[in-house]
């Protein structure tokens, strides 16, 4: 269903058995004060049985009025071949052409205005929507629940760029995008996925986690790190795997979200969201870049938590501010020695003193925040020996070269789907060398390693996973 809007799907006779939704006779006979209420009722029949439903003919009495009036459903006008299984080898054969047929008729009655259905017929020729994917369907577009309509049309675009809220979305991509989440649901039962959107029904924010994934939290999810800095995709949304390392210190990846902006409350979203499909495990400890607003996200949400700034985007920052490499050298060591907080704090002022920094903001802000960046300070902390969100960079490296264009939300998908298989192919091929090589040797104890490596496979093939 790439790029297919659920209203558009073709239609296929195989299916025409399957999806009946046979409930003529409990139509029939409806009574209604209107002729907008019958359609209010009808849209709201369609939706429960996952179909979109559109108006059909009209039809007028001799005086003009109206007298009878079609509801169908919105694929009643798409047609589909049907081949003549009697001259199947004629290759000039006329084609057979028949389209869905569910609708029901309402007609006026000669008494107080009123509307009765009088006729039905809900046999549908296609697959009709699961519960997950009805609020996209076009009639469902303003329905309860803040859960709009996200596939929009060239019209809705159109108005919503001239409301100033440009929308780049395209048509069919977020329904694609939540029939295939549905497929993998379907597929995998311990698949997660949930998603918000706005009050114009937009997508807002996304996030999803395979069966895998969650399973890896519950052995390796004491410690993640994230970052928001890949952001090369048709609708620049902010893209925010969620990572930590597996038994082999190798890459895995949790959970991955898609966001609207980078704003304390869409990462409050984003966590709340992660913790639900990890049943409630919080981390132990959590390592960002210097974002403040995902600062504020981590206190609110996993107050617990143990936070550490990412030590490759200090480094940077403090070359980008201070413009010394001799500083920056200086720092790096300071950020990274294994000194006491005392010991530090003698360190940090000489430093301050020796490049005359003392009235820099940065350098006053980094001194201010020491507590999350200084290994002295988190001295006793677990962190995996994870120091900074390379590892995220290391996804966003891979997922650039996969999206070499601007691509759509499930490009997006399948790309970070792709680059976690490799992840876990890697992660299958470094368990098979652990348990059939010998490991080097890296300490002058060589009877300590020797033995180590002796007993440990045997005690990790207990281990459950």
């Amino acid at each position: 269903m790439d790029n297919t809007d659920v209203d558009n799907v073709k239609p296929t006779e195989e299916c025409h058995e399957v999806h009946n939704v046979d409930e003529s006779d409990r139509l029939v006979g409806q009574l209604f004060c209107s002729r907008d209420q019958a359609w209010h009722f009808y849209k709201g029949f369609a939706r429960e049985h996952g179909f979109s439903a559109r108006k059909g003919t009209t039809r007028l009495d001799v005086e003009g009025n109206v007298k009878t009036q079609e509801f169908c459903c919105s694929k009643e006008g798409f047609r589909v071949s049907k081949v003549n299984t009697v001259d199947r080898q004629r290759p000039h054969t006329p084609v057979t052409r028949t389209g869905c047929k569910a609708r029901v008729v309402v007609t006026a009655t000669n008494t107080n205005d009123q509307w009765v259905i009088s006729k039905s017929d809900q046999k549908h020729n296609h697959a009709l929507c699961t519960s997950a994917m009805t609020p996209f369907m076009r009639s469902n577009r303003a329905q309860a629940g803040g859960y709009h309509n996200v596939g929009f049309t060239h019209k809705d675009l159109y108005n919503a760029l001239q409301r100033g809220k440009a929308k780049e979305i395209v048509d069919g991509d977020v329904n694609a995008l939540i029939a295939y989440f549905d497929y993998k649901k379907h597929d995998d039962p311990g698949f997660f996925m949930t998603y918000s959107v706005d009050e114009s029904g937009a997508l807002y924010n996304l996030i999803w986690s395979d069966s895998t994934s969650r399973s890896d939290y519950t052995c390796f999810g004491d410690v993640i790190a994230f970052d928001t800095t890949y952001k090369d995709n048709l609708y620049g949304r902010p893209i925010m795997p969620i990572v930590g390392v597996n038994h082999h210190h190798n890459t895995i990846v949790f959970a991955t979200a898609i966001i609207a902006d980078e704003t304390s409350q869409s990462f409050e979203w984003v966590l709340q969201n992660f913790l639900e499909a990890m049943m409630n495990k919080s981390p132990i400890s959590v390592v960002t870049d210097g974002d403040r607003a995902m600062q504020r996200a981590i206190k609110s949400v996993i107050p617990y938590a143990k936070h550490r700034l990412c030590s490759w985007h200090l480094s940077r920052n403090a070359q980008a501010n201070i413009g010394d490499p001799k500083f920056t050298a200086a720092f790096s060591k300071c950020m990274a020695s294994w000194w006491t907080t005392k010991e530090f704090d003698i360190q940090w002022r000489s430093i301050v003193s020796e490049f005359n920094v003392q009235k820099h903001p940065w350098v006053i802000e980094k001194g201010n925040t020491r507590h999350l960046w200084a290994q002295a300070y988190l001295t006793g902390h677990f962190f995996a020996n994870i120091r900074s969100t390379q590892r995220c960079e290391s996804m966003n490296a891979s997922l650039a070269i996969a999206l070499k264009h601007k691509k759509t939300y499930l490009d997006v998908v399948r790309a970070i789907e792709d680059g976690i298989s490799r992840m876990r192919m890697n992660e299958l091929k470094a368990d098979y060398l652990s348990s059939h090589t010998k490991p080097f040797q890296i300490t002058k104890l060589v009877d300590l390693e020797s033995h180590a490596a002796a007993i440990l496979p045997a005690n990790l093939s207990c281990v459950p996973r």
